[in-house]
């Protein structure tokens, strides 16, 4: 990992003035500083969901073993694949290309690339997250209903359930949604700009 100190060094011998050295060292221990911390979040965030999702894979399989029929049996396979894709698709989207030299551009450049990474991720939770595991429940919870003719009935205990559901779902896409926003774009924004103000010098 590029230590802050050798990319101040890096920077302030390819430039002439020392203020600007100066006031670009602050800049870039401020966007240092921001992007730890989302780092770490974002490892705390998804070491939790990696955890759930292997965790769930069990019951889900017992659910299978003993389902009521194949629209349940559909449920519970779509939420075994839903929870063996989420740490793969949290994983992948922490993968990026190492600098290949300890510059300044290169450390943004690196930044960048895992901001843009995880704000893309919230962007599209809904394909990910929120669908797959959305209508696996739906399938498992009504395959429950089926009788002996294979037809489910949608119960009213079920209305209220799927009530509370779309609530529960339509959250989680609003708080990620707000999370992409308010987190990552302006904080990509900066990034972008000092790039931006390199490549001019």
């Amino acid at each position: 990992m590029m230590k802050l100190d050798d990319l101040k060094q890096d920077w302030q011998e390819s430039i002439t003035t020392p203020t600007t050295a100066t006031d670009l060292t602050k800049v870039i221990a401020a966007l240092e500083t921001q992007t730890t911390k989302i780092n770490k979040e974002v490892k705390r965030r998804d070491m939790l969901e990696i955890s759930i999702a292997l965790l769930l894979i069990p019951v889900w399989l017992y659910g299978l073993f003993i389902s009521a029929g194949v629209l349940q049996s559909t449920g519970y396979f779509i939420a075994i694949l839903s929870c063996l894709f989420i740490p793969y698709r949290l994983i992948k989207a922490k993968k990026v290309k190492a600098p290949k030299d300890t510059s300044i551009k290169a450390f943004l450049q690196n930044e960048q690339q895992k901001i843009l990474q995880q704000k893309l991720l919230l962007e599209s939770i809904v394909s990910w997250y929120i669908a797959p595991l959305t209508v696996s429940i739906i399938l498992i919870t009504l395959g429950g209903t089926v009788d002996s003719k294979g037809i489910p009935h949608l119960n009213y205990s079920l209305i209220i359930y799927y009530s509370f559901l779309t609530l529960l779902v339509l959250g989680i896409y609003f708080l990620n949604k707000r999370a992409a926003k308010k987190k990552f774009t302006p904080l990509l924004a900066k990034i972008n700009q000092q790039l931006l103000e390199i490549g001019q010098h």
